[in-house]
C-alpha cells in the first residue's frame, strides 16, 4: 500500500452545505483509507484557475491516504466528473514523509523564518541544508518556498542557496506542487 496526498481545490463560491455534501462524497469514495485530513479553508491563490477574471480563490481540503494504486486511480476517474471540484492533485508520498497540517505549518515557519531573517549574514540561504529543517520541505510550507524563488518568480539556483543536488532537486519539486495548486506564481509581472 502507497502512501499519497490528495489535495482538492473546490470552487470557493459553494456554500457550506453543499461544500459539506461534496467532502462527505468524497470522503466516502476514499472509505477508509483516510489517515488525515486538513481543512485548509479558503485560500486566495496566485493567479486565476479558469479563464474567468475573479476566479483566483478556493477552498482546500488535503487528505493523507494509504491506498493501492487501483482505488486511486478509480477516485480519480470520479473527481473528472464532479463540476465543484476545480483541480485536484495526487502526489505519491515517500515512507518517511511526514504530513503536515497548513495552518501549523505555516505558523511554525514564520516564527522561525522571522528569527532568522535578523541573524542573516551574507546571501546563502541554508535553512533547509540543514538535516533538522529539511522535514520543513513541504508544498504547504508557503513562507519558506517564498524565500527560494527569487522577484522574478524563478527558483534560486544552487550555487546561492547552498543545497546539495538531491535537495535542490527536491526544493524544485516542491516549488512546482505549490505554483501547480496555485500558491505560488509561476512568473512576476
Amino acid at each position: 500500500m502507497q502512501k499519497y496526498d490528495v489535495v482538492l481545490l473546490l470552487d470557493a463560491k459553494l456554500s457550506d452545505t453543499e461544500r459539506k455534501a461534496v467532502l462527505a462524497d468524497m470522503e466516502k469514495s476514499l472509505g477508509k483509507t483516510i489517515l488525515e485530513k486538513d481543512d485548509m479553508g479558503i485560500q486566495a491563490l496566485a493567479y486565476n484557475l479558469s479563464d474567468k477574471i475573479g476566479q483566483n480563490s478556493a477552498y482546500m481540503v488535503s487528505y493523507y491516504v494509504q491506498s493501492p494504486a487501483a482505488d486511486i486511480i478509480a477516485f480519480q476517474k470520479d473527481l473528472v466528473y464532479n463540476k465543484s471540484v476545480k483541480r485536484y492533485v495526487v502526489y505519491k508520498m515517500d515512507a518517511t514523509e511526514p504530513f503536515f497540517t497548513f495552518a501549523a505549518l505555516n505558523k511554525e515557519l514564520t516564527d522561525i523564518i522571522d528569527g532568522r531573517d535578523q541573524k542573516k549574514l551574507g546571501q546563502k540561504l541554508t535553512f533547509v541544508a540543514d538535516k533538522r529543517n529539511a522535514k520543513y520541505l513541504n508544498w504547504k510550507a508557503i513562507p519558506l518556498l517564498k524565500k527560494y524563488v527569487s522577484r522574478f518568480g524563478n527558483i534560486k539556483p544552487r550555487k546561492y542557496t547552498g543545497n546539495s543536488v538531491s535537495l535542490q532537486k527536491k526544493l524544485r519539486e516542491t516549488i512546482l506542487r505549490a505554483r501547480e495548486l496555485g500558491l505560488l506564481e509561476y512568473a512576476k509581472d
